[in-house]
């Protein structure tokens, strides 16, 4: 017959059990909570163009500036813009509104 020392689980085994019990519980409600955000906020991803919304938005270049590539990284349109004789830019646009968050400059020659 086992001692009863034996017979009941080690103490960090216990301790073990109850935090992956809270971790579940504290997963689950991060879960539904961010479900619910979601739901609450539905046009918080849709562009307007999506929705069959159109919008126009004018962004203003150097005279002479040209487009020379536009890449999307996350929720962001940065567009690649030379100009004659001036420093290279990136335009940060939001692709949704087609407002204009700001601009780069990287000027001819400037070094770390």
């Amino acid at each position: 017959m086992a001692s009863p020392a034996q017979a009941s689980a080690p103490l960090w085994l216990k301790v073990l059990v109850i935090v992956m019990g809270l971790l579940i519980v504290v997963g689950f409600v991060v879960a539904v909570a961010e479900i619910a955000r979601r739901i609450s906020t539905p046009n918080a991803g849709r562009s307007p163009a999506s929705e069959g919304g159109r919008f126009t938005e004018r962004i203003a270049l150097p005279s002479g500036a040209r487009i020379v590539s536009m890449t999307a990284i996350g929720d962001r349109l940065v567009v690649h813009v030379e100009t004659q004789g001036g420093p290279t830019s990136a335009y940060v646009v939001d692709p949704r509104s087609g407002t204009l968050l700001g601009t780069i400059e990287f000027p001819p020659g400037a070094g770390r």
